[in-house]
């Protein structure tokens, strides 16, 4: 605590830009507080010192903190893909794909093949002729097209050629620099009750397995010609049942490798956006009126809260089809990033070039020497994103880029959970971790970074989906949250979101499958967040896809997604280790619903809606 004690001696105070201010004027309290900065530095890496660092070596993802060795490898054709996946079943060998590596999970981790996927990337037009003629006929009828999207797509590539066709996602989540494959292999997902994750939009899967197996995936009553499919790729298996694609989708890349989606999409449309300051308390109040299709937050077609973690203040977020009066009446918005001033600040410039650092590096330095800054710093800077008029433009345009840009400009290690709205489990769960999160601050000075940003979502077939709901009638609410990354190596994050885990435990909430997992993690919380049905649906269609297991690795042996359901109970999934033993195997017992009219159904009720709102449209 001497460290802290020093830094109250400089600063007592709870605001940032006035602990700037007397850096600055006074030259003496600046060379007290570059001395202190120094041990600060020193602390966080001797504290938290996780692992090395990125080494040339070994896969490191995005962020530096997953490192594993691996056999690399660049995917630049359909071929080289094919030949890759033969290889791994002749030479016994393990794989696994990435596109822009930015997961914070293990769940990407391999000893063998790690694929590349970020060069094998394109938007093409689905080719009608192969689909039935009942898909085509009510495509036509919704105005549905449909479009094939390679795998190491990015969002932003698909939505940019979408948009100069004059179409659009169904939703869209606040970040667009993930691929395709990954962001729906994770259950990636925006808001909205009546909206699933973006996965929902998936209609077909087209999957290599080891061996180099071709597979098509699609809902029973799937929209692919079966024979004219066959006539024209004989060695592909149209596979068009559910609970084959129940997997298929959200499969974390336990099943095979996605080469390519096909997804529905929509006339392009413009949204508008509210915002409106409150606080939790009163957000509480709201979120509790029944029924939601009448909820003042929950009945518009999106829905986030932006809650300050340590304060009382949410920014509350309503968005809607705009019309081509709304277009009129209202100005586009004005992108302001989620730390804009506290960038500009000589403080933190300063402390960044004194040691070599980045400035979100330099900004979480100062959060930690100064805790007490903490709280006005995350509310000020949620104020600095409202808006007090409407704001209305094309659907990515109020998505992404006017979603703060807290991960796209930092670098930043989320985490994130589900739970069920159900009895309000998911209000119970949010300020259990709210107070788990104060306490953590204030007894041992660990803080996140940014907002508890909830959302949420309709639910998913998908059995590995943080929406998933065997039944489709249990909406989900999830609760984001990041911190600034001081460096790769430094693994302060952990110390915080563990313990959160252990609360969410408690709600059996659900991780996201690509932010940060907690390596206490095993079957047994898997079990509790689905249920039985779902793990072992799934771990029947992974057997049938990769009966040897070569798609498995750390993370899913832990959990028990492996062929027959083996339990590795001391595999260990932590970022650090890039090796590991795996032993105490136990057996978990192995193992549809018709959704393709569902997700038709979907894409038809959104069109309908631009159809009537949107300009030019009467």
């Amino acid at each position: 605590m001497e460290l802290f004690d020093s830094a109250k001696e400089i600063y007592d105070g709870n605001d940032i830009y006035e602990l700037n201010d007397k850096c600055i004027k006074d030259k003496t309290l600046n060379e007290k507080l570059d001395k202190l900065i120094s041990k600060a530095h020193q602390k966080l890496l001797t504290d938290y010192k996780g692992h090395e660092g990125p080494q040339l070596e070994i896969a490191t993802n995005k962020l530096g903190t997953i490192r594993f060795k691996a056999d690399i490898e660049d995917i630049t054709s359909f071929n080289q893909l094919i030949e890759i996946m033969k290889n791994s079943a002749k030479d016994k060998k393990q794989v696994k794909a990435v596109g822009t590596f930015s997961a914070f999970s293990a769940i990407t981790q391999t000893s063998g093949y790690l694929l590349n996927t970020s060069q094998y990337s394109g938007v093409t037009k689905t080719d009608v002729n192969l689909l039935t003629q009942n898909s085509q006929l009510q495509a036509q009828k919704d105005n549905i097209v449909y479009y094939d999207a390679k795998c190491g797509t990015t969002l932003k590539l698909l939505i940019q050629t979408l948009k100069d066709d004059g179409r659009a996602l169904i939703n869209l989540s606040g970040w667009g620099n993930q691929c395709i494959a990954s962001l729906n292999a994770t259950s990636t997902h925006g808001s909205g009750i009546t909206l699933q994750p973006l996965c929902g939009s998936v209609v077909s899967v087209d999957m290599v397995v080891p061996g180099g197996q071709l597979y098509r995936v699609e809902p029973t009553n799937g929209i692919t010609d079966a024979t004219k499919f066959q006539s024209s790729y004989p060695s592909t298996i149209l596979i068009q049942d559910d609970n084959s694609f129940n997997a298929s989708v959200v499969n974390i890349g336990a099943l095979g490798v996605t080469y390519s989606l096909t997804i529905a999409t929509l006339p392009l449309y413009s949204v508008i956006e509210e915002r409106e300051e409150v606080t939790w308390e009163y957000v509480k109040s709201i979120l509790r009126q029944l029924p939601y299709e009448n909820n003042p937050y929950l009945s518009n077609r999106n829905c986030e809260l932006w809650i300050s973690p340590y304060t009382d203040y949410v920014l509350a977020t309503k968005r809607n089809f705009a019309t081509s009066e709304d277009e009129k009446n209202y100005p586009k918005p004005e992108i302001k990033d989620f730390y804009q001033d506290f960038l500009k600040l000589p403080l933190v410039i300063d402390i960044s070039k004194k040691l070599n650092i980045s400035i979100g590096a330099s900004l979480f330095l100062i959060l930690n020497l100064f805790p007490s800054t903490v709280p006005f710093m995350i509310e000020t800077a949620l104020k600095t994103q409202y808006h007090e008029d409407p704001i209305v433009d094309t659907y990515e345009n109020i998505y992404i880029y006017n979603s703060g840009a807290l991960a796209n400009d930092f670098k930043v290690i989320a985490i994130e959970f589900s739970f069920a709205m159900k009895d309000d489990i998911y209000i119970q769960a949010t300020d259990a971790i709210l107070a788990k999160l104060k306490e953590l601050r204030e007894q041992n000075n660990l803080s996140i970074n940014g907002p508890a940003a909830m959302r949420f979502s309709a639910a998913s077939p998908q059995y590995l989906s943080m929406a998933y709901n065997e039944n489709l009638n249990e909406t989900r609410a999830y609760l984001e949250m990041p911190i600034l990354v001081y460096e790769s190596s430094i693994d302060y994050y952990k110390h915080v979101y563990n313990p959160l885990v252990e609360v969410v435990k408690k709600f059996n909430g659900r991780c996201h499958w690509g932010q940060y997992l907690s390596p206490e993690l095993d079957n047994e919380y898997l079990i509790n967040a689905y249920s039985n049905k779902s793990i072992n649906s799934f771990i029947t269609q992974l057997t049938k896809f990769d009966p040897n297991g070569l798609m498995s690795n750390e993370l899913t042996k832990k959990f028990g997604l492996t062929p027959d359901g083996k339990i590795y109970k001391n595999s260990n999934f932590d970022f650090s280790h890039s090796e590991n033993d795996s032993s105490d195997v136990e057996q978990m017992g192995g193992g549809g619903i018709k959704i393709f009219e569902r997700i038709i159904k979907n894409v038809k009720k959104e069109t309908k809606l631009i159809w009537n709102k949107v300009k030019n449209i009467k």
